[in-house]
C-alpha cells in the first residue's frame, strides 16, 4: 500500500519537480533531518524511472549558510536539486550558482515526515499558481502595506518600486527556483521604511513553534527590540550570532497561499500556510531588496489583516481578492 508519504514523494517529483528520465536529481539533507525524507524521496524516483542521489552533510548553523564544497560541486552538475535540510539553502551562493547553470532547485527548509506526508503535499499547484500571479502583480503596483493581528501586531511597510515575487512550489524552467509545499506571494520593503510593532505567534525558521509570542518593535526597517519567552531569546541568540547589523533589518513581507498547509512548526509549510503573513529579517539582495547580510531568517504570524494601500487584500483566512 502507498503511504502519504510516498504519495507527497511522487507529487513532489512529477508535479513540482517534473524530473524526467536521464535528469540527474540531487538530494541534499543534512544530520539533523529525518534521514526517511530522502529515502522515501530516492524510493519514489526509483519508480518513476529518475535517476537520484543524496548527499548528508552536517548541519548548518545558520540560514543561508554554504554547503560544504563537495556538495556545492554535486549541485553544480545536477538538473534538480531537492533539499530536505534543517537550515534554508535557498539564499546561498551554492543555489544562485546552480540556478545560473540551469539547475531547478526546491528547498524543503525544516521539512519532516509529517510535512511530506501532509495534504499540502498533494496542493493543486496550478490552480493556485493562478491566485498567486494576481497577488504577484498587486504586490507590484502596491505602494504601502499594513499588517495588523489579534496577537498585537501593527506594522506599516513601504514597497513603492519594488517588484512582487511568487514561489509557485514548481519548477518548469531551467534555473527556476522554488520551495515545497509553499506557495507564497512575498516582496522586499524599502530597507529604512518599516515601522511598527510585530508579534510572531506562529513559527520562525530558527525555533520551528512559537510558544510564546515574540514581540519585535521596528523602526525604520531595524528590529530595535525583541522580547518574549525561550524563543525570542533563541531569535536574538542566532541574530547576535550573524555579527551583522544587517540581520537585524527587515528583508521581506510574504502571505502563504496553498489552503492545505498548516502551522506544524516546519517553515516550508509554515509560510506557505492560507491565513498567515511572514516577516523576515536579514539578507534580501536575491530578490530585489540592498540588504546583504550573513542569514535570512522567516518569521509566521497568524490571522492577520492585510492591506494594500488602504484595500483589504486578506482578512484572516479570507482572501478579499
Amino acid at each position: 500500500m502507498m503511504t502519504r508519504a510516498f504519495k507527497g514523494a511522487l507529487n513532489l517529483l512529477r508535479i513540482c519537480a517534473q524530473a524526467k528520465p536521464g535528469e540527474k536529481v540531487l538530494i541534499v539533507t543534512d544530520s539533523k533531518t529525518d534521514g526517511a525524507i530522502a529515502s522515501t524521496i530516492m524510493s519514489a524516483a526509483t519508480k518513476l524511472g529518475v535517476e537520484a542521489i543524496a548527499m548528508t552533510m552536517r548541519a548548518r548553523a545558520l540560514p543561508g549558510d554554504e554547503p560544504p564544497a563537495p556538495v556545492v560541486a554535486a549541485m553544480l552538475s545536477s538538473d534538480v536539486i531537492i533539499c530536505p535540510t534543517s537550515r534554508t539553502l535557498f539564499h546561498t551562493n551554492a543555489r544562485t550558482a546552480a540556478c545560473r547553470r540551469g539547475a531547478r532547485f526546491i528547498s524543503m527548509a525544516g521539512a519532516t515526515m509529517p510535512v511530506l506526508a501532509s495534504d499540502a503535499m498533494l496542493a493543486d499547484f496550478d490552480a493556485q499558481e493562478r491566485v498567486l500571479r494576481r497577488f504577484v502583480r498587486l504586490l507590484t503596483k502596491t505602494r504601502r502595506i499594513t499588517v495588523t493581528s489579534p496577537a498585537g501586531t501593527d506594522l506599516e511597510l513601504s514597497v513603492f518600486g519594488r517588484r512582487g515575487c511568487g514561489i509557485t512550489g514548481m519548477c518548469r524552467r531551467r534555473g527556476d527556483a522554488t520551495g515545497v509545499p509553499d506557495i507564497e506571494a512575498y516582496i522586499a520593503p524599502l530597507e529604512d521604511c518599516t515601522n511598527g510593532s510585530l508579534v510572531i505567534d506562529g513559527s520562525t525558521s530558527v525555533t520551528g513553534f512559537v510558544k510564546h509570542p515574540i514581540r519585535i518593535e521596528i523602526e525604520k526597517g531595524m528590529a530595535r527590540t525583541i522580547s518574549g519567552g525561550s524563543e525570542a531569546r533563541r531569535l536574538l541568540r542566532v541574530l547576535r550570532e550573524a555579527r551583522s547589523r544587517a540581520a537585524f533589518r527587515v528583508a521581506e513581507f510574504g502571505i502563504g497561499l496553498n489552503p492545505l498547509a498548516r502551522i506544524r512548526g516546519a517553515i516550508i509549510e509554515d509560510e506557505a500556510t492560507l491565513g498567515t503573513a511572514h516577516v523576515a529579517l536579514g539578507d534580501n539582495h536575491r530578490f530585489g531588496g540592498e540588504n546583504k547580510a550573513p542569514i535570512h531568517i522567516d518569521m509566521v504570524l497568524k490571522h492577520p489583516h492585510i492591506e494594500f494601500d488602504g484595500r483589504t487584500v486578506l482578512n484572516g483566512k479570507r482572501l478579499t481578492v
